[in-house]
Parts: structure tokens; C-alpha cells; sequence
């Protein structure tokens, strides 16, 4: 599944403000593919 190169850069921009790897301890590849599939909403 090919994500657009503007929802990757706002994944992005909402991993990094909202501390998702500090908070959460995954991986930004992990939290991109559970986005991707439904399993977080934004």
C-alpha cells in the first residue's frame, strides 16, 4: 500500500509533537502501518 507523501509528512509531524515513541514505545514504521489498517485514529 503506497501512503501519499503528505499523510507520510503529517504521520510524521503528529508522531513527533505528540511523543508517540516516548509515550508508547513503538516504532514510527509500526504506528504508520497500524494507522494505515484502522487501528489508531487520528
Amino acid at each position: 500500500m503506497k501512503i501519499d507523501d503528505d499523510i507520510l509528512e503529517r504521520l510524521g509531524v503528529y508522531f513527533v509533537y505528540h511523543e508517540i515513541y516516548e509515550r508508547y514505545g513503538i516504532s514510527f514504521e509500526i504506528f504508520v502501518d497500524r494507522w494505515s489498517r484502522g487501528i489508531l485514529e487520528i
